[in-house]
């Protein structure tokens, strides 16, 4: 979808990318369509806030899944080299699409946002 970014003769909608879920019968509540400029005002988004990731330095824990058709799984770690954090972590997850939150591991992602607040937690008390 990138490309359409520059693309002048992209057409004014697409099909949107909803359902990117492993688990068998959960769908996603997502657009047929999505507005082309949606696309591109997104892309502008990530690339900014991709040049802000230096000025986060708060622990950072990235969820990412390890099979992913919306986002390379090489985002998860390119997300800790450009933070400035000095407690960055990764947590693969290993039967799950794009929206984990809704699929396979659901439970495992809240498990280790549990602990990793509960780490952090110990450390300030």
């Amino acid at each position: 979808m990138s490309e359409l970014v520059l693309d002048r003769n992209a057409p004014d909608r697409i099909p949107g990318i909803g359902s990117d879920i492993k688990a068998e019968g959960v769908v996603e509540l997502a657009y047929a369509e999505v507005p082309t400029n949606c696309v591109r005002q997104a892309n502008a988004l990530m690339g900014a806030t991709g040049n802000l990731l230096q000025k986060v330095t708060c622990p950072t824990l990235v969820i990412q899944s390890r099979d992913d058709h919306v986002l390379p799984p090489s985002n998860g770690p390119l997300i800790l080299q450009s933070v400035s954090s000095r407690d960055v972590r990764i947590f693969w997850l290993e039967n799950s699409y794009h929206v984990a939150t809704l699929d396979n591991d659901k439970d495992i992602i809240v498990d280790r946002i549990g602990r990793f607040v509960n780490e952090l937690a110990d450390v300030l008390t």
